[in-house]
This record gives C-alpha cells, structure tokens and sequence, in this order.
C-alpha cells in the first residue's frame, strides 16, 4: 500500500466533488483506522466500519446477495453518507448534496476514485 497514492485517490475525489466533499477517510477493516483521509474523522471510521460489518453479516443471514460497490444512506440536512468495501479496506465519505449531484458522484466520482485506489495498492 502506498500512503501517497490513496491521498491522491483522494484528492481526485475532491477535485470531481469539490465543496461538495466535506470528509473522506480509508481505514482498515482489522483496525478501523483511517490510513490516509481529508477532513478525517476516526471516531466515524470506528464506527462506521464495524457498522459494515454489521451489514454484510446481516445480509448473508437475510439470505440476500453480498454487499456489491457501496452503500449509500441519506442523513439529515442535505447530507449522504456513503461506503465503498475495498477488501481490507473501506472508504468513507461525507456528502453534501446540495452542491453534488447523485449522478456526478455514482458515475464518474466513485468509479475515478476505485481506480487510483487500485493503482496504489499495486
């Protein structure tokens, strides 16, 4: 894993989402701690990475299919939260909605930013 390649994974979701980015963390699945981020937020990374978990066990017991791509959940005041499962890692972020538009961040801000996060774990 190279650190400086996930914050530029990073940084090339900023430059797609722009103000609309408000926190962005990579943490790992073992620990929940974030290894590169912007705006970062641990207390969030903890949680949000046993939530997941919560939520891939929860489905393989509902007898539904595997958690794909990502997961998406909107919270109050204009805000999305979003989960990317990368093996082990996953990436977090927090959205602002009114100035992203759903699909700037499912078709071309996500799918961009798998890639250079791909790329640095080469």
């Amino acid at each position: 894993m190279n650190v400086q390649k996930l914050n530029h994974a990073i940084a090339i979701l900023r430059e797609d989402l722009g103000d609309g980015l408000l926190s962005s963390d990579i943490f790992t699945v073992k620990e929940g701690m974030s290894v590169a981020g912007y705006n970062t937020n641990p207390k969030a990374s903890a949680l949000f990475n046993m939530l997941t978990t919560n939520i891939m066990k929860t489905l393989r017991g509902a007898g539904f299919p595997n958690l794909d791509k990502y997961y998406l959940m909107n919270v109050e005041g204009d805000k999305m939260i979003i989960v990317i499962p990368l093996g082990n890692f996953r990436w977090g972020m927090l959205i602002d909605t009114t100035k992203v538009q759903l699909g700037l961040l499912v078709s071309i801000a996500i799918p961009r930013s798998i890639e250079a996060f791909e790329e640095a774990l080469k």
